[in-house]
């Protein structure tokens, strides 16, 4: 039985990725002068990376730059709408924290998704909330849920969710089960679970612990 579930944000439980793709690929063209269609395909093939190496490796700078960078970007999408919640996303985060410990970790700062959770009355329902403008999220971020937790099997008993190749990369990295979401089901790479939306978990849950 599964203990631990982790939850990526934009595109996985919130609508934002058009948003915010359309602002960081203004902002790069505005500051920067790359080309929005260039930026837009770039991030979008790289959704899920910390927002700070996207930077670093479209600009061509070091960490502490593209840290920088990131950081007045993070202040630019802090003031977007927040709470755009996938359908049925909300109450199937409350369902689930009562047989799950939940957490997040967002490409995002720590700030845009706690004021998301807040929007839909579900900041409570995650043990752990991690963002990338300290550290990136990668595995060191499942490191850190893991010391949290104090549990030496905790990738074994925990299970990554979210849309982008980052994300999978992630739980590949730690030998972790991974469920992917994408609203066309079009599994380009072949994922042995994969769902349309968060709302719909419950069954594949049901699964992947049968065959724990």
């Amino acid at each position: 039985m599964k203990k631990y579930l982790i939850f990526d944000l934009d595109g996985t439980l919130i609508k934002s990725q058009k948003v915010l793709l359309e602002l960081v690929s203004n902002y790069l063209k505005e500051n920067f002068g790359i080309e929005n269609e260039k930026s837009k395909y770039f991030l979008s093939s790289t959704r899920g990376m910390p927002l700070f190496e996207q930077i670093k490796e479209i600009l061509g700078f070091d960490e502490h730059k593209a840290k920088e960078i990131a950081n007045n970007i993070y202040k630019k999408i802090e003031n977007t709408e927040k709470g755009n919640f996938f359908l049925g996303v909300p109450a199937k985060i409350k369902e689930l924290r009562k047989n799950y410990k939940l957490f997040l970790s967002t490409g995002n700062s720590t700030k845009f998704a706690e004021e998301n959770l807040k929007k839909g009355d579900i900041f409570d329902c995650f043990e752990y909330i991690l963002g990338s403008e300290n550290i990136g999220k990668s595995i060191e971020h499942i490191e850190i849920f893991k010391d949290y937790t104090g549990d030496k099997d905790f990738e074994k008993l925990a299970v990554f969710i979210g849309d982008g190749e980052k994300d999978r990369d992630i739980a590949k990295g730690v030998n972790m089960d991974f469920i992917h979401i994408d609203e066309d089901l079009k599994n380009d790479f072949g994922d042995q679970y994969e769902i349309k939306s968060v709302s719909e978990i419950s069954d594949i849950l049901s699964l992947i612990n049968q065959n724990a």
